[in-house]
């Protein structure tokens, strides 16, 4: 069954690579001769590529107490909520890695342009605010054959509060227009080990191509559901998390074994409504959905370390 599993993945990633445009900063000729999508021939506007990589970071000082603080996680204690006892959220966090490539298709589509973000940011608990970094928002335009790239401003950019919990990021670009291609990228960083936000998989407009991809620690045991259409393919595998720990000014390496989840998503039909968050947490629109699974204390996990068994798709 690994085996299977490792060779679908290197199928996919081999179709993804020949099929899609990764590399961000220079749209490629295939892009800017998209005029319409077979799919969906009226398309004002067309998600190109998005991508939602997510990992876990573990600062210098986190250890695995039940090794002696230093060694494997293997024979960690874990609670029943799925949370080893002893990780401190000071020292673990969570990364999205995210990448979206839009292209406006008609004049009527240039509202598409524009993005919002949702995000944790509690009212009086900074500490546990979700933090954006490396943010760029880039606008290129063919123009006469020449491509013209800008950089979107700050100034583009706002923030706006929701609920006592959650905020908006509001991304806009004022000058888009028919024919320009959109390169949003961004990190966002979490302390909210045991929370993974949902990746949607659909839009407001038709999405060509889109990709998730979670590397969970095993100790952290997530029930991970994608949609059930021949759009939409995954599988899981192991793999692994570095950990690096300072001592005497020397990097010592560690590893903690994980859960990798691939998720890829082909020609998905837009949306037929308006996405807000109440459709959204009632998982109307497609997306990959990631909730804690219970866990007991008198289940140990394998030997090896990741937990083999976890769904994608029910």
């Amino acid at each position: 069954m690994y085996k299977l599993l490792s060779l679908i993945a290197a199928l996919l990633m081999a179709v993804s690579a020949d099929a899609q445009n990764a590399k961000f900063g220079k749209p490629t000729q295939e892009e800017w001769d998209l005029n319409s999508v077979s799919f969906a021939p009226d398309a004002e506007a067309v998600v190109l590529y998005k991508s939602v990589d997510v990992t876990y970071k573990f600062s210098s000082g986190f250890g695995a107490y039940g090794s002696s603080g230093s060694g494997s996680l293997d024979d960690t204690p874990l609670a029943s909520t799925g949370v080893n006892k002893n990780i401190d959220p000071e020292t673990t966090s969570m990364l999205y890695n995210v990448k979206v490539r839009t292209k406006i298709l008609k004049d009527s589509g240039t509202g598409y342009a524009s993005v919002d973000i949702i995000y944790f940011c509690e009212e009086g608990n900074l500490n546990m605010a979700d933090e954006f970094y490396e943010m760029s928002v880039v606008q290129f335009s063919n123009v006469n054959g020449k491509v013209k790239k800008k950089r979107i401003s700050g100034a583009n950019i706002k923030d706006e509060r929701v609920d006592k919990f959650y905020a908006i990021r509001h991304i806009r670009v004022p000058e888009a227009k028919a024919g320009d291609i959109i390169e949003y990228q961004y990190q966002l960083f979490t302390n909210r080990i045991t929370f993974i936000y949902d990746t949607q998989l659909q839009e407001s407009i038709p999405m060509l191509y889109a990709e998730c991809k979670m590397n969970i620690p095993y100790f952290l045991q997530f029930n991970v559901n994608k949609p059930e259409i021949p759009n939409v393919a995954g599988l899981v595998s192991l793999g692994n998390i570095q950990i690096g720990e300072v001592q005497n000014d020397f990097q010592i390496p560690k590893k903690c074994q994980t859960n990798l989840y691939t998720i890829v998503a082909r020609d998905m039909p837009a949306y037929d409504g308006v996405i807000d968050l109440e459709n959204l947490k009632e998982g109307k629109v497609y997306g990959v959905r990631t909730e804690l699974k219970e866990k007991r204390y008198d289940v140990k996990p394998e030997a090896s370390g990741p937990v083999r068994h976890l769904i994608i798709g029910k």
